[in-house]
């Protein structure tokens, strides 16, 4: 468990340098100090879920599922993130409701394949709903943009539905 925890901290430390590097090169990336631990903490965490979750289970097709269950998450859940302190619409908080449906989800699944392949279908789900719910609410978009969206939405409920789908196959080979 230990170099576990020291692979995931170096891994993490690792992609940190991205955006350590971006702050240098890109004019307005100005990230205070404390923005680089929130994001390491967050690397750390998702590589540490990963290396635990996926520990419990042999099946390639488990393990893959739970890659891109935790990689989509935590990009969903950072462009929730950096959309909000740009827009500070309130309305974006739904997307945050994505990721406890799957948090739940995964909960009550205790991890298992078929469980968990439920909650990754229903994150597709709630994902879609929440195209439409803040598409209606927002009607003020211009229609290029909800374009955008609807790819990148579309994205993310592929990347769900797929995982989904994998840890159904693992399901199925236990």
């Amino acid at each position: 468990m230990k170099k576990t925890v020291i692979r995931v901290a170096l891994v993490a430390l690792a992609l940190l340098m991205v955006p350590l590097v971006a702050s240098q090169l890109v004019e307005g990336w100005n990230w205070p100090p404390g923005a680089f631990v929130f994001t390491y903490v967050l690397f750390f965490l998702t590589g540490m879920a990963y290396a635990l979750i996926a520990r419990t289970m042999n099946t390639w097709a488990y393990k893959a599922a739970v890659a891109l269950a935790l990689v989509a998450g935590f990009i969903l859940g950072w462009s929730t993130m950096v959309h909000m302190s740009e827009t500070e619409n309130p309305l974006n908080l739904v997307y945050f409701g994505v990721l406890a449906v799957g948090a739940i989800g995964a909960a009550l699944a205790r991890l298992e394949a078929r469980g968990m392949a439920k909650a990754l279908f229903a994150m597709a789900a709630a994902l879609s709903a929440a195209f439409v719910i803040t598409q209606t609410l927002n009607s003020d978009t211009p229609a290029g943009p909800v374009w955008n969206i609807g790819v990148m939405h579309g994205g993310f409920v592929l990347l769900f539905t797929t995982a989904g789908l994998l840890f159904r196959r693992a399901s199925l080979n236990a």
